[in-house]
């Protein structure tokens, strides 16, 4: 992987010298393009997850069995075992696990898997997902992972593979290299790079009176690619898309849904956007994504 001289971006030091290799500036300039959000930072309390864990688990349950998570859970399985991960004497913590449907589909193969999250509703949805499906080698955990002593809870190096996706848990250097430390082998961080959804550009457009920008620009994933490239590391990257065309309905969990798309977090901006949807009736929503996926071997590291 070639490491690409980024743009200038508020908050973050210069941008690499196109023609000049310097790993010391460049990985300062790469952490803080990972640190660094455009529409700042999100005030992250255990009552905002409790709230994202209730929409999500409606989400879930009023999709029939048909949702997305469920698709990238089984597109990740299938990749980590290609590269010869997740096999029967293997353990595995997926950090940010949400409603354990990774841990569950890991745990098919895996010797056993530990799913935290910052959320006790997640958590809690997450014991009963496994154990509707006869999943027993799997043990979930609420924990805030920010301030857990991985060290105190003998953590650290205990895991043959360590897996993120889309949580506040990996963002940060910090946090990624607490991350690394829990592990014996690999690590896996999988979050969207691109994404286009139709009606989250109306809902933007028409209730907030903003144009969408979406949050999934491959910004994050650009910067820790090149983030652990500098740092010794050799990651590989895949990817895979996802594409969805579907009715929406008038609902509380669809409206805070769009609303948190549209970068908007609080109950009343949820609230603007299911009056907009209940005037509106069943919609047609079509959207696309693509998702990333960096993994790299924690043992394999050199000098830059």
């Amino acid at each position: 992987m070639s490491v690409l001289p980024g743009g200038t971006d508020a908050g973050a030091n210069r941008a690499p010298t196109p023609g000049v290799f310097d790993a010391s500036s460049d990985l300062a300039y790469f952490t803080g393009l990972w640190e660094t959000r455009e529409k700042g930072p999100v005030s992250h309390t255990p009552e905002l997850w409790d709230r994202r864990a209730g929409e999500w688990i409606g989400g879930l349950e009023d999709s029939g069995g048909k949702h997305g998570t469920r698709d990238r859970a089984e597109a990740a399985a299938l990749y980590l075992r290609s590269r010869g991960l997740l096999g029967g004497d293997d353990a595995v913590i997926d950090v940010g696990c949400g409603p354990g449907l990774f841990a569950a589909k890991f745990a098919e193969t895996a010797g056993h898997v530990t799913g935290l999250d910052y959320s006790a509703r997640f958590i809690e949805y997450a014991e009963r997902y496994a154990a509707g499906r006869g999943v027993k080698n799997v043990t979930f955990r609420r924990c805030d992972f920010t301030t857990l002593d991985i060290d105190a809870e003998e953590l650290a190096g205990a895991f043959d593979l360590v897996f993120t996706s889309i949580t506040p848990a990996a963002s940060g250097k910090g946090c990624m290299d607490k991350l690394m430390r829990m592990s014996r082998g690999w690590c896996c961080n999988a979050s969207f790079v691109h994404a286009e959804d139709d009606l989250a550009e109306r809902v933007s457009l028409e209730v907030f009176g903003e144009k969408f920008e979406s949050r999934w620009n491959g910004r994050g994933f650009y910067a820790l690619a090149n983030l652990l490239w500098l740092s010794g590391y050799y990651p590989e990257t895949t990817y895979y898309d996802e594409t969805r065309d579907e009715l929406v309905a008038p609902a509380p969990s669809a409206a805070s849904e769009l609303a948190s798309r549209c970068g908007r977090e609080g109950e009343g901006d949820a609230r603007r956007v299911l009056r907009y949807l209940e005037k509106t009736g069943e919609i047609r929503r079509r959207s696309r994504f693509r998702y990333g996926v960096i993994l790299w071997d924690v043992t394999r590291r050199d000098r830059r």
